[in-house]
């Protein structure tokens, strides 16, 4: 029975990694589901408590860092609320457009397009574009990385109890 659900978590989980780089699945979220649904079907006798709570906090901090890390940065180099929701707004359009290039692409331009609306200069504007891509790849490299411990971790467990 366990085998099933190993089986079951496991494509849960690769499910989750591909979720890292696709932003319309929730990446490190699925992942944590996955080595959840395994720790609970064995009672928690592997994969224990202790590691449930240290990946769910390496998701929350993962999913907050992913969704804020852009915003931070371009508002720690001057964007304006108007920057902000221009590249909220850009990154949503891009997407739909252009998929996962379109994403950082819109919100570079929503940024920058932003910004020249609130009456920046253009090298503002783009400074505050830069900021929030820089933000988006330190973002993504922190989800990348989390969800990647969380797998070895979890496997290196399960390899352990064999």
């Amino acid at each position: 029975m366990s085998l099933l659900f190993l089986i079951l978590s496991s494509a849960i989980m690769l499910t989750g990694l591909a979720g890292v780089f696709l932003p319309v699945l929730p990446g490190v979220p699925l992942v944590f589901a996955g080595a959840f649904i395994y720790a609970w079907s064995t009672s928690f006798e592997v994969i224990t408590i202790g590691n449930i709570v240290l990946f769910a906090v390496l998701t929350a901090i993962a999913s907050a860092v992913d969704y804020v890390g852009g915003l931070i940065t371009a508002r720690k180099y001057g964007a304006s609320k108007y920057g902000l929701i221009g590249g909220f707004l850009g990154g949503i359009l891009g997407l739909i457009a252009l998929g996962i290039p379109g994403l950082i692409i819109g919100q570079l331009a929503g940024v920058i397009l932003g910004e020249l609306y609130f009456g920046k200069q253009m090298k503002e504007s783009f400074t505050s574009g830069f900021a929030m891509f820089i933000g988006y790849i330190l973002g993504s490299t922190i989800k990348v990385f989390f969800a990647g411990l969380i797998v070895i971790i979890f496997y290196i467990k399960i390899l352990g109890a064999l």
